[in-house]
């Protein structure tokens, strides 16, 4: 994620293909929060200031200058049994 610094140029582009394919995919993600908090849900939309997810217990506006990192929530297969 970037701050206000570099508005329309390549690391906004790159943030915006990120937050569009989780949108369109609707994968759920983790957000990290300058302050250390991890957001998981799935991202309803964005603008250039925000996003706006639904997590489990509600819905949330983000401002994309308090966002450190986003990541895909991997779900990982349970490993079969032995017989």
């Amino acid at each position: 994620m970037t701050t206000g610094r570099n508005m329309g140029g390549v690391l906004d582009r790159n943030q915006e293909q990120i937050i569009e394919n989780a949108i369109r995919d609707e994968k759920r993600v983790t957000i990290f929060l300058k302050n250390g908090v991890p957001m998981r849900g799935r991202v309803l939309g964005h603008d250039a200031y925000t996003i706006f997810m639904q997590t489990d217990k509600n819905q949330a506006l983000i401002y994309k200058h308090s966002i450190t990192s986003m990541y895909p929530i991997r779900i990982w297969p349970k490993p079969r049994k032995e017989p």
